[in-house]
């Protein structure tokens, strides 16, 4: 099975993935460029117009592998581990928070040690206040990039679970993270939602209504 990543960077997505030189032959358009692994220069000039957040709205980077490909790319980014959860209780509503005026995931940084699974869990507890937590599957993992306070690359690998809550525990948003609101929403408002949300988040509600709503 080929393998792709898709690197938000500046909410513009970056997509690597595998193939051959005639899989480039389709370059899309200015906006959206396509692009064989072995073109190197043309990649550099539009990775940094990506950086910058100026001009594209996607690229796309062709190669045998895909994962080489992200790591060259990639090379000067230090990479964060993360993880976060899709919290759906009883009434089949879907938790999300409402930070820094966008609605998001709860989600946050793996401790020393610490496995995703737990990580995901323990942050969805100390940003919404909420227990009664059980994990029914991995979801996917996605990728972002921002820069940190010292100028340094940051390449955040987050790690993702659908969970289950049982119970009616208030919530409680964790105010000193900045988290103004942690609220439970209904299905159909959800589009509402995601026209203020991460690009990323949007792939990770995609693929949590696809498990609780096979085709």
């Amino acid at each position: 099975m080929s393998q792709m990543y898709k690197i938000f960077m500046n909410e513009i997505p970056v997509i690597i993935r595998e193939g051959n030189p005639k899989d480039a032959a389709e370059r899309g358009d200015k906006h959206h460029p396509v692009y064989f692994f072995n073109e190197q220069k043309a990649i550099q000039n539009a990775f940094e117009r990506v950086e910058l957040g100026v001009y594209l709205r996607s690229l796309t980077i062709i190669g045998e592998d895909a994962k080489e490909i992200r790591k060259g790319l990639f090379r000067d980014y230090t990479i964060i581990e993360a993880a976060g959860g899709v919290v759906v209780n009883q009434e089949k509503q879907i938790l999300m928070i409402y930070r820094h005026s966008m609605w998001d995931l709860p989600k946050g940084k793996l401790d020393a040690g610490e496995q995703p699974k737990a990580a995901a869990v323990r942050e969805v507890e100390e940003e919404t206040g909420i227990g009664n937590l059980k994990v029914v599957r991995k979801l996917l993992k996605t990728y972002h990039t921002y820069f940190a306070a010292d100028n340094q690359r940051v390449l955040k690998r987050t790690h993702w679970y659908l969970m289950e809550h049982k119970g009616k525990g208030k919530l409680k948003p964790q105010q000193e993270e900045g988290i103004e609101a942690a609220l439970w929403i209904d299905e159909a408002m959800l589009p509402t939602k995601m026209d203020r949300t991460y690009g990323t988040i949007r792939d990770v509600m995609d693929k949590a209504l696809l498990m609780l709503h096979p085709l």
